[in-house]
């Protein structure tokens, strides 16, 4: 593959601030990436959990920390699925994913909820 697609890995962080109200802060890196095709099997297997898989993308294990999010082609898409044999390379299984509002805001953080 030629590593020519460029994708964002987004990662998403819930954190309190100090006057007790949560809020979301995303680190955003961009990555270079191959687009793939879906097989049979994991095109079913999304279904069968109620999934679309929208988009594939193979991106290098070095890159892959774990995100939850990507962005493509101006599109959020969200991990459904990331698989790896050896570690090297990642392949993201993704659908595509529903932006929340951005003027919504979350009330302070009770004792006990997380």
């Amino acid at each position: 593959m030629y590593w020519r697609d460029e994708a964002a890995l987004i990662r998403e962080e819930k954190r309190v601030k100090p006057n007790g109200y949560k809020e979301t802060v995303k680190t955003r890196r961009e990555v270079f990436a191959n687009k793939k095709t879906a097989t049979r099997s994991e095109f079913y297997t999304a279904k069968q959990a109620g999934d679309k898989i929208a988009l594939v993308l193979e991106v290098r294990g070095a890159d892959y920390q774990e995100e939850t999010l990507v962005e493509y082609e101006g599109r959020l898409y969200e991990v459904v699925r990331a698989y790896t044999e050896s570690g090297e390379t990642y392949e993201l299984n993704c659908k595509e994913a529903q932006e929340p509002p951005e003027t919504a805001q979350e009330g302070p953080d009770k004792e006990g909820e997380g």
